[in-house]
């Protein structure tokens, strides 16, 4: 090595030469290009957002001018989507279950003569107003803003006694970040690892001519995709179990669902990841190219799916591109089964968006694959 001497003429030929490789393939140097504008823009977006449009169902059985001036406070914060429901049906546990409310607020009879006869003629007593507060605590983000927001909705109120808030505790137990955050862990690393395994390995095939001769073989387009579909899934299958075994041992996350329902899920989700992979592939004509696909799925992926933070926290410009990110509803539909202990169907949201997922990737990757071949 001392008596290495770079040549700068060698160095600008090389380097000369990989920029016009890029310059030459139009799809690596586009790509190139959207990547950190659409990951700028997405995080830029995403941390300047605050949560809006929460579903909050109020109950109240007092009819008074208190009630009313706090259900008014409540209507003024954008924070709250506020819907005042008839006392007859008065059924928490449902509204949030069956109605996707995602609070439940009642003010009980004699609320106001109890709040303000804490201080009667003068005097302290037991006496105080009570407030009950049922939350779907599948997302703490969510239930730290609406605490805050009913507790700013009760300032200066006139004076009284303070406000008793009874929370009911929906699912048992008090749900914590990583108990909300480890359903959303396992669908993102179900479809990033199955998405770029798929991608990978159908490029490959295709540099090394491997899929060429698949195609003259005599394989079926039906019997390769369900081939991957079969090999991954079974990877995803292992994957979900080693984050819930980490999940369980080491953070004590609690599941509260059918851990048969959270795995089936997580298959079918893992299946339109293979569809996915393999729709992506038919734009991919290099491994460099397949690469730099990647990012596009994993960005939106973390950032518009409600992972992180919920999607009323996703500033309403790129909010409805959420709707159009798989792990949104994969989401949905983990946190229903494992944190709000529900089977699949009574999260119709959810488990829609996924099994249209898989429909779509699943249909038109077997269409682009008989392009291919018909090419």
């Amino acid at each position: 090595m001392s008596g290495f001497s770079p040549s700068l003429f060698r160095i600008r030929a090389i380097s000369s030469r990989v920029l016009k490789q890029i310059w030459n393939d139009k799809r690596v140097l586009v790509v190139m290009m959207i990547i950190p504008i659409l990951t700028m823009i997405l995080f830029g977006f995403s941390f300047s957002g605050e949560i809006h449009g929460i579903r909050l169902a109020v109950i109240d059985q007092d009819h008074t001018d208190l009630t009313g001036s706090i259900i008014h406070n409540l209507r003024g914060d954008s924070t709250f989507q506020v819907t005042t429901l008839n006392p007859a049906s008065y059924d928490p546990d449902a509204l949030i279950l069956r109605d996707h409310y995602q609070a439940v607020i009642r003010f009980p009879e004699k609320f106001t003569s109890l709040y303000y006869a804490h201080f009667a003629m003068g005097v302290a007593t037991s006496a105080q107003g009570r407030i009950d507060l049922t939350l779907d605590e599948s997302d703490p983000q969510i239930v730290a803003a609406v605490q805050k927001g009913l507790a700013d909705a009760l300032m200066d109120i006139g004076e009284g006694g303070p406000v008793d808030v009874k929370v009911n505790n929906l699912y048992g137990v008090n749900v914590r970040f990583i108990d909300s955050f480890a359903p959303a862990i396992m669908g993102l690393v179900v479809m990033l690892v199955s998405t770029l395994l798929t991608l990978l390995s159908i490029v490959q095939e295709k540099v090394g001519g491997t899929f060429a001769r698949v195609w003259v073989s005599p394989v079926r387009r039906g019997e390769f995709i369900l081939g991957y579909i079969v090999a991954f899934g079974l990877i995803a299958l292992v994957q979900s179990i080693l984050v819930l075994v980490i999940g369980k041992l080491v953070f004590e996350i609690v599941v509260n669902g059918s851990l048969f329902w959270a795995f089936a899920s997580v298959i079918t989700f893992a299946i339109g990841s293979v569809g996915m992979g393999t729709l992506l592939s038919s734009l991919a004509q290099t491994e460099a190219q397949a690469v730099l696909f990647y990012p596009l799925i994993v960005v939106p992926s973390i950032l518009l799916s409600g992972m992180i933070w919920p999607l009323q926290a996703i500033p309403r410009v790129i909010r409805p591109l959420s709707y159009f990110v798989p792990l949104t509803y994969s989401n949905r539909l983990l946190r229903a089964v494992m944190v709000k202990g529900l089977a699949p169907w009574q999260e119709p949201v959810g488990l829609a968006g996924v099994l249209t997922f898989v429909l779509l990737t699943i249909v038109v990757s077997s269409f682009v694959l008989h392009q291919k071949t018909s090419d």
